[in-house]
C-alpha cells in the first residue's frame, strides 16, 4: 500500500537521506530528472534518563552538546520553543523510548527552510501493538511500526515541531506524492500508523 503525502510535514516523516527525489510520484534516494530535496541534518539525542537527570530540553542541550552545535541549539529552542510536553515524558518512561529532536535543513527547488520534529523510537521483542498505544497518547502524525517475523519490532512516532513558512508553501507541490510503502495502514486521530513486516 502507498502512504502519499497529504500536507508537507508529510515529506519529511520518517526523516530523508541526505538527497532524495520526487521520481514518477514517489519520493526516492534512486536520483532521477525530477526535482531533488536535499536535507542538512542537525539533531540531539536522549534516553529517558538523560531527560530525568536533566529535566528540560534547555539543560540537556547544555550538559550534552559543546561549542558550535551547543549554541546552534539554544538558537533552536527560542527560535522555535522547542520542549517535551508532560504527556510526551510520561510515553518516554512508559516506553523506553529513545528521543530525536531533529532541527533540519530542508531545500526543495531552491528554496531553503528549518525543519523541526521529534521522534520517539522504541525496539523490543514480543507483540509492538501495546507500544504502539502508549504512542498514539502524544498524537503523532506518523507512526512507522517494522516487525522482524516474531523476533524483534520497530516502532517510530513523528510529530511536528515548527516548519519555516516558506519550505512549507514550497512542499505542498508534492501533496498526493507516494513516500512510503506499507504492508498495511491505520488512521489515528491526526495521523497514520504505516506497518511494515519483513
Amino acid at each position: 500500500m502507498e502512504l502519499k503525502v497529504e500536507s508537507p510535514e508529510d515529506v519529511i516523516f520518517p526523516p530523508l537521506p541526505e538527497l532524495s527525489y520526487v521520481c514518477s510520484g514517489k519520493i526516492s534516494d534512486v536520483k532521477c530528472s525530477g526535482p531533488s530535496i536535499y536535507r542538512d541534518q542537525d539533531l540531539v539525542t536522549a534516553t529517558a534518563a538523560d531527560l530525568i537527570s536533566s529535566m528540560s530540553v534547555s539543560t540537556l542541550i547544555r550538559t550534552k552538546l559543546r561549542g558550535r552545535k551547543r549554541d546552534r541549539w539554544l538558537g533552536y529552542l527560542s527560535k522555535y520553543g522547542i520542549e517535551i510536553e508532560p504527556r510526551e515524558f510520561t510515553t518516554i518512561l512508559k516506553t523506553g523510548s529513545l528521543i530525536t529532536i531533529y532541527a533540519d535543513g530542508i531545500d526543495f527547488e531552491d528554496v531553503p527552510g528549518n525543519v523541526v520534529f521529534k521522534e520517539f523510537r522504541v525496539t523490543g521483542t514480543g507483540s509492538m501493538n501495546n507500544v504502539i498505544e502508549k504512542l498514539m497518547e502524544i498524537e503523532p502524525r506518523l507512526i512507522v511500526a517494522e516487525s522482524r517475523g516474531n523476533l524483534w519490532y520497530l516502532v517510530s512516532a513523528f510529530k511536528l515541531v515548527a516548519m519555516d513558512p516558506a519550505i512549507r508553501k514550497a512542499l505542498e507541490k508534492l501533496v498526493n506524492v507516494t513516500r512510503l510503502e506499507c504492508d498495511e495502514i491505520s488512521f489515528l486521530k491526526n495521523g497514520k500508523t504505516c506497518f511494515k513486516r519483513n
